[in-house]
């Protein structure tokens, strides 16, 4: 057994800043006998006194300060660690299966602009709108869309604070001046009735777990006659030459891990009846093809291993974890998605677009 506990160091914390044994008991909601005896508990381990009594207070003997001192460095670790679970926790109410290492960042801003203009040609409102950026995550998208409506304003909000972080370093360096970040729940946004112009979602409904009420609360935020564009993808779409048995397996591994996780890798194709059954109208989807060969040597690089087959390596440990594939079949098809990108190889993707109205009541 160890000789000091957290408790102890909290303890003698405590007592160190309020001064009494009875006001640290009802600091740490604690009887004063119970604080009592895990001071004697401590001090008997450790066959040391750590206060001597000086009229009804507590005095810290030469022990007690050593103690002290590096008891407050470990509470102060302590406090830090427990604020990075509390982030993983904020994290995994989104169901983010890709995590938020730097190396996520890198991708998701290498897949940003490698097919910006694929996605983004028509990312475009008028003068002086505001508009929602839901799901802003790193800014990868904010940091495309903005400088092309520079007359518009953006508030782009997120659940991870580390997320937000890096969006405003990205958008400082780009020197982007109309957006504001905030950190917000898609699902409780906090923002009254018809605030926003028009509200912009890219790549977030796959990994929620209630879609539906996503854009129920997004279509609350959004005024009447406003437009809502949503961006996603669709892992059923790939397909590739050389075929691969593997990689194919490793696509669906990412395709099912998600789905464990309630969210829906293959959510592009459904876009337009998930978009009706919130109550929007003039609903239009276009399909944005990524087609990749030799003759497109920045895609190749951009798109298939930094964007795509990144993704799937980025997931394989997990996968392997929830025994969703064996070593063999992620390893093999991991190499051959790389293999389609170099010579002689051809791949494809789909995302899917979508753009609906907010209509006035009749």
């Amino acid at each position: 057994m160890s000789f000091i506990e957290i408790k102890h160091l909290r303890l003698i914390d405590t007592i160190e800043r309020v001064g009494t044994l009875k006001n640290a008991a009802e600091r740490l909601y604690l009887t004063q006998s119970a604080l009592s005896h895990q001071l004697k508990e401590l001090e008997a381990r450790l066959e040391t006194r750590i206060f001597h009594r000086i009229k009804n207070k507590l005095v810290f003997t030469p022990a007690g300060k050593e103690l002290r001192d590096a008891g407050k460095e470990i509470l102060e670790r302590l406090e830090v660690l427990e604020g990075k679970i509390h982030e993983i926790n904020k994290d995994n109410i989104k169901d983010y299966i890709h995590g938020y290492s730097d190396e996520e960042t890198i991708r998701l801003n290498d897949q940003a602009g490698s097919i910006s203009e694929i996605l983004h040609w028509d990312s475009k409102w008028e003068e002086g709108s505001l508009v929602l950026e839901a799901g802003c995550g790193v800014g990868a998208q904010t940091k495309i869309i903005a400088p092309m409506n520079s007359r518009a304003s953006f508030v782009s909000v997120d659940l991870s604070s580390s997320s937000i972080e890096k969006a405003k370093v990205a958008i400082a360096k780009e020197d982007i001046g109309n957006v504001r970040f905030q950190l917000a729940d898609i699902f409780e946004l906090p923002y009254k009735d018809g605030h926003f112009d028009h509200v912009f979602v890219c790549f977030v409904l796959e990994h929620l777990t209630r879609p539906m009420d996503a854009l129920k609360e997004l279509k609350r935020v959004l005024r009447s006659n406003g437009t809502i564009t949503i961006i996603e993808g669709d892992h059923g779409s790939t397909y590739f030459h050389p075929d691969s048995k593997n990689a194919r397996k490793a696509v669906e591994a990412q395709v099912m891990l998600q789905e464990k996780r309630g969210g829906n890798a293959n959510i592009g194709r459904e876009l337009y009846p998930i978009l009706s059954d919130a109550g929007f109208n003039s609903i239009k989807v276009s399909p944005r093809q990524v087609y990749v060969d030799d003759s497109k040597p920045e895609l190749l690089e951009g798109f298939i291993r930094n964007t795509f087959t990144a993704m799937i390596k980025g997931i394989s440990e997990e996968a392997l974890a929830q025994k969703i594939i064996d070593r063999d079949e992620i390893d093999s098809g991991i190499e051959d998605l790389y293999r389609t990108s170099n010579g002689g190889g051809t791949f494809c993707y789909t995302f899917f677009k979508a753009k609906a109205t907010k209509n006035l009541v009749p």
